[in-house]
């Protein structure tokens, strides 16, 4: 038929061969799209960002690098979607096998996705803004680390190195993310520390080249650094915390009331005293409001240090003699929420 004559068709017919090629295969896929052992039921974001999931029936196959042939590990999947017009891209989430998902490659069918190549994420970014407010967002880790050693200079005698890169969902919570940032990943029991380098935070992969805020995924570049036990809460996974304004709230607490000491650090030497004033913070504000101390739950014998209340926000520490085994633990509570201060009665050097 002319193609001409295929302008002059009713309303709904297909007007170009395009579209009757697709409305057939749209049919053929509502037919057959279940009838196979990949299809199953996954979470999606609702909205992008939302972090608000909902059921979507997919089949879900083995991940191919389309430019080698190569198939790819568990990590990478291949979701199709029954509906050609259904709507996904960079940076989307999906929940599913026990696990956060995050769009890597999408393809293209009449300007919607009907298929995404997602890639498994494997730990989560954690932090704590400067108002208190506590983020988390699951990430993809780069398998191996590049040139893992340690520099050795004479202002930080040894300092560890190893490169690596973060992905994840570029939203109103990563934008957040700036150079210099400290995050911890791993077990809670052996943490690793890692820093985005000045210039590591990769947000301009925009998805419209007129649209300066269309990137949709974040790649962090990142480089060792050290473990800091007196600002990194350490088995929550967030680093420094002590020290964005001493935010000592649990996750259930976070971003309203918090207990702040001052001076941060929790070490203090043979023969050496340290006076601590604890108050209660709402973001960086400090709020009115007494506590009451106690020495609970340490080993350490009471000859060992002289615990002195002064007040309802100071107390005072003296280390009479060192305790390397145990620390000297200092409950803190109010009607406002409680915290421990974890103190170390170190040696004299």
């Amino acid at each position: 038929m002319p193609y001409k004559y295929l302008n002059l068709g009713t309303p709904g017919y297909p007007i170009t061969p395009k579209d009757q090629y697709f409305d057939q295969f749209q049919a053929l896929l509502d037919e057959q799209f279940a009838v196979a052992p990949t299809y199953q039921t996954i979470q999606e974001e609702i909205t992008f960002g939302s972090n608000v999931f909902y059921d979507v029936n997919v089949r879900v196959n083995r991940a191919i690098n389309s430019s080698t042939g190569e198939k790819l590990g568990d990590d990478f999947k291949q979701i199709l979607f029954q509906d050609l017009g259904h709507a996904t891209s960079l940076g989307y989430k999906y929940f599913f096998d026990n696990n956060y998902w995050i769009v890597v490659f999408s393809e293209i069918i009449k300007n919607l996705g009907a298929s995404c190549m997602v890639r498994r994420c494997n730990d989560f970014l954690r932090w704590i803004d400067p108002s208190g407010n506590y983020y988390e967002e699951p990430c993809s880790i780069e398998y191996k680390i590049s040139r893992p050693r340690d520099s050795v200079g004479t202002v930080n005698p040894v300092l560890p190195q190893g490169f690596t890169d973060v992905r994840c969902q570029l939203n109103d919570r990563t934008e957040l993310i700036f150079g210099n940032q400290r995050f911890l990943f791993g077990r809670p029991n052996n943490r690793i520390c890692m820093r985005v380098f000045g210039n590591g935070v990769q947000n301009m992969l925009g998805q419209e080249t007129l649209v300066n805020t269309s990137s949709k995924l974040l790649i962090l570049s990142m480089g060792g650094n050290y473990i800091n036990e007196d600002t990194d809460d350490i088995a929550g996974g967030i680093a420094d915390r002590y020290l964005n304004y001493n935010q000592f709230t649990s996750a259930s607490n976070v971003g309203t009331y918090s207990i702040v000491s001052n001076p941060v650090t929790s070490n203090i030497l043979e023969s050496a005293s340290a006076v601590y004033n604890v108050k209660y913070y709402l973001g960086s504000t400090p709020v009115s409001g007494s506590l009451t101390f106690s020495v609970i739950g340490t080993s350490i014998p009471n000859v060992n240090y002289t615990f002195n209340i002064i007040d309802g926000n100071n107390f005072s520490i003296v280390n009479n003699q060192k305790w390397l085994s145990d620390t000297l633990d200092i409950s803190c509570s109010g009607s406002s929420g409680s915290r421990v201060l974890n103190l170390n009665l170190r040696g004299a050097w």
